[in-house]
């Protein structure tokens, strides 16, 4: 599943300049079209004065273009508004859990919930999870998917019927394609938010298993690790 957001190419390390320089560009624009018109009207032959039409016309595209760089400031500054809002949202999720792209996870005896994207197509699924020591201990097959975001959950239950210890685990989601062909599918895990950064490359969350994440690809947001 793709998302996207405003922020992921918007430069936060700019929010802080001005444009000044855009403004005195337009005006200097303005003055040179008005100097130009006065000197047209002080020069033209009085037996072949200018035509009102093409007056009227050049009026009308520095009114144009005037517009369009008014407009373009205008968004701009509701750009810098919104990623300033997002800024603050974004901070908000430092000590949260949220359900972002990834494959690791800890399982502390309580079912472990996790998602994975079904593309198009796709016949079946098999989940692996593995252990720290790279160990697949379970294995969850899935039939009759629907297109999205599949929400599964892990019990915990080996192979053996006995239940995993609490510890930081992977996992990884293979797929049958409608060619019949195995596909590897995107695994969404629940992580804890351990800071926030901003720059060109918009909002990431930097997670305490060392995974970034961009703020437009957290699929779902919860309380801290005791919720």
């Amino acid at each position: 599943m793709s998302t996207s957001s405003v922020s992921n190419s918007f430069d936060y390390s700019k929010l802080n300049t001005t444009s000044g320089k855009q403004k005195s560009a337009i005006e200097d624009q303005q003055d040179r079209f008005l100097k130009l018109l006065v000197t047209q009207l002080k020069n033209q032959d009085p037996m072949n004065p200018m035509d009102n039409a093409q007056t009227t016309t050049q009026m009308a595209q520095i009114n144009t273009v005037t517009g369009i760089e008014k407009l373009n400031q205008t968004m701009a500054t509701m750009q810098e508004l919104y990623a300033g809002t997002q800024v603050m949202q974004s901070a908000q999720l430092i000590g949260k859990e949220v359900l972002a792209p990834g494959k690791d996870f800890h399982f502390d005896g309580k079912a472990a919930g996790m998602s994975f994207d079904v593309p198009a197509g796709t016949k079946s699924a098999v989940l692996s999870i593995t252990d720290s020591k790279g160990n697949v201990v379970a294995k969850l097959p899935y039939d009759s998917l629907k297109d999205g975001i599949k929400e599964v959950s892990w019990d915990g239950k080996l192979a053996d019927g006995t239940t995993a210890p609490a510890g930081n685990y992977k996992v990884s989601v293979k797929g049958v394609g409608a060619d019949g062909k195995e596909i590897a599918l995107d695994s969404y895990t629940w992580q804890s938010v351990k800071s926030v950064q901003f720059g060109s490359n918009g909002v990431v969350a930097l997670m305490e298993n060392g995974n970034k994440v961009g703020f437009g690809s957290i699929l779902e947001i919860q309380g801290g690790k005791s919720a």
